[in-house]
């Protein structure tokens, strides 16, 4: 499902030791919808190369994923095993940064036109 290396304009959230895991998660939450943790796992556990991660770890990146912008909070839902749960949904902030990831801005700059640049270079202002 992820790829190990991006082709895109590379940022600090899919640097480093958990950056695989935070872009699998993040294209989940962009797939599915909104989900709760226990969800989240069970997707990553049903991925080849993902089939030994841990719950805990999983839920820890959903952690930093939220406190980093990338995921909110969007409502509860009740478990299997009863009791609310959080419902984790992808922010505005967490697809551009998935968009990043797959398209390279150094790219978009040499083949894009001159309006187009203009256009790119108001929205930066």
């Amino acid at each position: 499902m992820a790829r190990k290396k991006s082709k895109g304009t590379p940022l600090k959230v899919f640097s480093g030791k958990e950056a695989t895991l935070n872009r699998v998660i993040l294209k989940i939450l962009e797939k599915k919808g909104p989900l709760i943790a226990y969800d989240v796992w069970r997707q990553l556990k049903a991925i080849k190369g993902y089939r030994n991660i841990d719950s805990k770890t999983a839920y820890r990146r959903l952690e930093s994923l939220e406190l980093n912008g990338l995921i909110v909070q969007q409502g509860i839902r009740m478990g299997k095993r009863g009791g609310d749960k959080i419902l984790y949904e992808l922010t505005l902030f967490g697809i551009a940064m998935l968009r990043l990831d797959e398209k390279n801005i150094e790219e978009f700059l040499l083949t894009a036109t001159d309006e187009q640049r203009l256009k790119f270079i108001n929205l930066l202002s």
